[in-house]
C-alpha cells in the first residue's frame, strides 16, 4: 500500500528518538495497515475498541545511518482514521514515555491515553486494570501489539492479559535477530528466556527430536508457541498466518510478525494485509 508520506515521514522535535533499522519502515507499514482496518471495522460493532502497546517506544524511530525520521507504532495508532477510544501505552524506559507523552500532548490533546512506565511483564496488572471490563452494555475489544527487541515477553503476561479480556494480539518474535544469535545460551538449563517466553520448562528435549528431523528452530519455536495461545482458545490458523521481516543487505529472516485473535473476522483482517505485504516464496 502506497500511504500519504505524512502519516509515516517524521522530523526531529528535539524529544528524545531511538535508532531503528531500515526493515522497520516495512513493520509499520504492517502495524497501519492492520490498526485501520481493526479500528474502523470494529467501530459499529463495540462500544469500546482498545489499544495496548507494551513496549511503545517514544512515537517517534530514526533509520540507522540516515536522517529519516518515522513515525512509530504508537503515533501510527493515533493517527488511524478512526481512533481507538483509549490508548494504554507502556514502557520500561522513561525518557521513551516521557517523549511519548509531549507528542501525544501536542498532537492529539483530546485522545484518552493511558502511560505506565516499567517492565511490562512485571506491570501487567495496572496495565489489566485500565482496560474497562465487558459487560453487555459496555462491550470491550482489545488490540495489543507486542513489539519487543528480543525474546523477553513472557508466555504469562499475555496469558494474564488474555484470559482476563478479549484481546487480539499482533506479536513480533524476534527469532531472526535474537532467538538464533543466542540459541546455544539459551538451550544452557541454568536459562530460562526461552523457558518464560514459551511458558514452558520441557521444551528442550522436544527441540532436539525436531531437529534431528531437519526442522529449524523458527518453525518449533512458532509452533510451541502457537499451541500455548491455542491453549487459551486462540484459533490454530495461526502458525500459517505469520508475515516475515527480512534484513535489507543480505535479505535475511530477521524477525516475524504473527497475529493471534479468537474470532475468524480477526484473520480476515490479517489476511488482508498479509495480501498487501507478504512475499510468497518466504517461508519459516
Amino acid at each position: 500500500m502506497n500511504h500519504k508520506k505524512e502519516i509515516f515521514l517524521s522530523e526531529d522535535d528535539g524529544l528524545f528518538i531511538p535508532e531503528i533499522g531500515s526493515w522497520g519502515e516495512s513493520k509499520y507499514q504492517i502495524i497501519y495497515d492492520y490498526n485501520v482496518l481493526f479500528s474502523s471495522g470494529m467501530r459499529h460493532n463495540w462500544d469500546n475498541r482498545i489499544y495496548i502497546d507494551l513496549y511503545s517506544g517514544s512515537g517517534k524511530a530514526r533509520v540507522r545511518s540516515t536522517k529519516k525520521i518515522l513515525n512509530s507504532s504508537a503515533l501510527l495508532a493515533l493517527k488511524v482514521p478512526d481512533p481507538y477510544d483509549k490508548y494504554i501505552f507502556c514502557d520500561i524506559d522513561e525518557i521513551n514515555i516521557a517523549s511519548l507523552e509531549a507528542r501525544v500532548q501536542k498532537d492529539f490533546p483530546t485522545s484518552n491515553v493511558r502511560y505506565i512506565i516499567g517492565d511490562c511483564n512485571k506491570k501487567i496488572e495496572p496495565i489489566i486494570n485500565e482496560i474497562p471490563k465487558y459487560s453487555s452494555k459496555n462491550t470491550v475489544l482489545t488490540f495489543c501489539l507486542i513489539d519487543p527487541f528480543s525474546l523477553d515477553i513472557k508466555f504469562d503476561t499475555i496469558r494474564k492479559l488474555g484470559e482476563s479480556r478479549l484481546v487480539d494480539f499482533l506479536i513480533l518474535f524476534a527469532f531472526g535477530m535474537d532467538g538464533k544469535r543466542n540459541i546455544n545460551l539459551y538451550l544452557q538449563e541454568n536459562n530460562s528466556r526461552i523457558d518464560n517466553f514459551l511458558g514452558l520448562s520441557d521444551w528442550r528435549e522436544r527441540w532436539k527430536i525436531q531437529e534431528k528431523k531437519g526442522i529449524n528452530l523458527v518453525t518449533f519455536l512458532a509452533n510451541e508457541f502457537t499451541k500455548k495461545m491455542v491453549s487459551l482458545n486462540y484459533r490454530k490458523e495461526t502458525i500459517n498466518n505469520y508475515i516475515s521481516i527480512r534484513s535489507d543487505e543480505k535479505n535475511l529472516p530477521l524477525y516475524h510478525l504473527m497475529f493471534f485473535s479468537k474470532h475468524p473476522r480477526g484473520y480476515d483482517f490479517w489476511e488482508k494485509v498479509r495480501k498487501r505485504n507478504i512475499e510468497p516464496e518466504l517461508e519459516f
